[in-house]
């Protein structure tokens, strides 16, 4: 611990979660109020494809918990907070091999607010909704919008925005305005309670959001349409990131993105019968980053083949593309994933991206997968799955990074991911996850060494 008083609002954080474990989720009057703990162990290994680099394993736990609970002041207005910390203990790699200041195995982290908004519905008498303070956004299948905080892992994905939410009932449609101001630290409002300042992300980052949804105009279809603005401002004190403990350890580029980035998408999800369903998603984006014109295009999708079997057995397969940047180019061609950061298919890419982007950056990338889904058990589920990966251009985001590709071919690797799931009651769940990666020469002849992540998990819930 950092200080005595880290230690005793730790400490008070803990015995409050203890308070709460008497009992389920309750709603006591206008009060409604729950608790979660999620307990972790993570492997890694060759972070970076490098089996001799003494920061190549990692090997830790993760403890977060978290306090939550809503007022109702009226049908129409209501409060609501939730109270996160989550801290961890690293095995590998020691501090004596790993270069970054300030690394320590064991790390403590804030105790912060994730969420602390006010909702008002039917505002005026009319199907309007706005929701106001720091909130968990998840649009489509958060492709482009999920997390806002991609530098701390799955700790936090909240964002410091404004949503208003219109419904059109009688054209099955909802529109959503998004105004977004997202800090690349926690050092603004509402701060840490034990004073802790980490980085979220690497940059100041504002934005909105125009979002359109539709469940009638064609029959089992659902359709999006959508704009999204972001502005990226330098943060001025990047640098190493204070909490790399929280970022997993994992290495990434510490410099902040600038520029003004424009994207106007469509996604359609519809289920063709009583077996067949098809999701896509594609977006266009333009403007600047970092002093170059951009120009990039994303493509998302999945075909999903249902047995409607006894053990609910689905097959699918997915194609997706992210332009790369053309080095031979002098405007900027690499897809933006914007608030995309997270590890939407993969957990051990997460810690591979930063050979050539950032931390959940995926970009320059044609990805093919196989998969198949199957409840074993009535508590229990299993997914198992295969991806081809390629890239589109022989280019990074930096310089320095360019040693890290071999030139010599397009190809990434192969990665096979399984998952086992479970949900034993509404107070216990768990998984364990399993990722290999065999690196193709895409990849420097020192960066092709395979690499495994395994992940055990187990949430209570009151």
């Amino acid at each position: 611990m950092k200080s005595n008083r880290n230690t005793l609002l730790i400490a008070g954080l803990t015995a409050a979660l203890a308070c709460s474990t008497a009992t389920a989720e309750e709603t006591v009057g206008p009060f409604t109020w729950g608790a979660d703990l999620r307990l972790r162990q993570v492997w890694v290994d060759n972070v970076g494809l490098n089996a001799a680099s003494p920061t190549a394993d990692r090997t830790f736990q993760r403890y977060r918990t978290r306090l939550w609970g809503s007022y109702a002041v009226s049908d129409q207005l209501s409060a609501s907070a939730r109270l996160m910390w989550e801290g961890r203990h690293y095995q590998d790699p020691s501090p004596s091999n790993y270069t970054v200041p300030g690394f320590e195995q064991w790390y403590s982290g804030g105790v912060l607010f994730d969420q602390l908004t006010i909702d008002y519905k039917q505002i005026g008498g009319l199907p309007l909704s706005a929701k106001l303070g720091r909130q968990d956004i998840i649009l489509g299948n958060g492709w482009l919008v999920l997390d806002g905080s991609p530098i701390d892992g799955s700790r936090t994905i909240y964002f410091d925005a404004a949503r208003a939410t219109y419904e059109l009932e009688s054209l099955g449609t909802t529109l959503d305005l998004i105004y977004i101001d997202q800090s690349a630290d926690t050092g603004r409002f509402p701060q840490a309670l034990n004073g802790e300042v980490e980085d979220q992300t690497e940059q100041n980052e504002t934005g909105a959001i125009l979002y359109a949804r539709n469940k009638s105009l064609i029959k089992d279809t659902i359709l999006d349409g959508y704009f999204i603005y972001k502005h990226d401002r330098e943060n001025i004190t990047s640098g190493p990131p204070t909490n790399l403990r929280v970022n997993n350890g994992a290495p990434f580029p510490s410099g902040s993105d600038t520029g003004d980035i424009y994207a106007a998408g469509a996604r359609a999800d519809a289920k063709f019968n009583a077996q067949l369903a098809l999701r896509a998603e594609t977006v266009y984006e333009w403007g600047t980053r970092n002093r170059r014109d951009l120009s990039a295009f994303g493509l998302n999708s999945r075909l999903t083949f249902s047995l409607n079997d006894p053990l609910k057995n689905q097959l699918h397969a997915d194609f997706e593309y992210l332009s790369g940047d053309d080095p031979d180019s002098r405007s900027n061609q690499a897809f933006d994933p914007l608030w995309g950061r997270w590890p939407q298919w993969s957990e051990l890419m997460i810690y591979q991206w930063p050979l050539e982007s950032r931390v959940g950056e995926a970009t320059n990338l044609s990805r093919l997968n196989v998969g198949w889904i199957a409840q074993v058990h009535p508590t229990t589920q299993v997914l198992v799955d295969y991806h081809a990966l390629w890239a589109n251009e022989m280019s990074t985001r930096t310089a320095a990074q360019m040693a890290n590709i071999s030139g010599e071919d397009d190809f990434r690797g192969h990665l096979f991911t399984g998952w086992i799931k479970t949900k034993l009651s509404k107070h216990v769940a768990g998984h364990l996850v399993a990722e290999y990666l065999a690196p193709g020469d895409y990849y420097a002849a020192n960066r092709r060494d395979d690499s495994f992540f395994v992940r055990a998990e187990l949430n209570l819930t009151w």
